[in-house]
């Protein structure tokens, strides 16, 4: 890889869930309103004092929502992820890159934001499809990675990606250093 190029993947690291989600959410917002800049994926949904069950998969171009909390009832001490929202979520995200394909042209100006590499995709589930989708499309991808797994990123995406801090410096620099400079 030259100094200009970026990797395929930006990882962000380093905050609270609310505070990475809204990163993320953020970061399709002002991407999306560059000019020619086209954004796929989902972040999570989260409202102010909303509760663990309440949180929602927002697909950045449906704006579908899906499910990432099932409510187990009172007591329950089993995991409430919700798989048939999470599979739900990817296969949207999926369909979308697979529409974009199709447009075909450069896809230098697509990116696609996957709200994060939790445990379930260490384990093969949840967006892991997603993930693979974007990769064999050669699109780039942001994602947030859980710090308790920072090896099995490693291993998952390789040199195919960059961890950097959650800040909005961060994606800038990292997008920025794929943009061809405009000849004078």
């Amino acid at each position: 890889m030259t100094g200009d190029e970026r990797p395929m993947i930006l990882a962000l690291q380093g905050g609270d869930r609310e505070a990475i989600q809204s990163l993320l959410a953020e970061a399709a917002r002002r991407l999306a309103a560059q000019p020619g800049v086209r954004v796929l994926g989902v972040v999570e949904h989260l409202t102010p004092g909303c509760a663990h069950e309440d949180v929602l998969l927002l697909d950045l171009v449906s704006g579908e929502t899906n499910r990432l909390h099932q409510d187990l009832g009172p007591g329950s001490a089993g995991c409430s992820l919700d798989p048939a929202g999470l599979a739900a979520a990817s296969a949207g995200v999926e369909r979308a890159i697979a529409d974009r394909l199709a447009e075909g042209g450069d896809l230098s100006d697509t990116v696609v934001v996957l709200s994060k590499f939790g445990r379930q995709e260490a384990e093969g589930r949840g967006l892991t499809a997603a993930f693979h989708a974007a990769v064999a499309a050669e699109l780039s991808v942001i994602t947030s990675v859980s710090p308790s797994i920072t090896a099995e990123w490693a291993s998952f995406a390789g040199d195919l990606a960059e961890l950097r801090p959650a800040v909005p410096a961060s994606i800038d620099a990292w997008w920025n250093a794929g943009v061809p400079v405009p000849a004078e």
